[in-house]
């Protein structure tokens, strides 16, 4: 559950950079924001998210039936 919720994190704060960026017209949040280094942590958190979901599912199969 933390390893989704982290990834889940990462990816809400990322989108708030995005957010901020339009919201304050600042010239470094855009190129923060198009920069390749949020670009590898949105996938990075994306990567996290779907581990702890599959980590989640697994944990949930082993209890129902088995």
């Amino acid at each position: 559950m933390y390893i989704f919720l982290s990834g889940a994190l990462l990816l809400a704060a990322i989108i708030g950079v995005f957010w901020l960026k339009d919201e304050l017209e600042s010239p470094f949040l855009a190129r923060l924001a198009y920069s390749g280094l949020v670009a590898r942590l949105a996938v990075a958190g994306a990567a996290i998210s779907l581990v702890g979901f599959l980590l989640m599912i697994a944990e949930a199969a082993e209890y129902f039936f088995g």
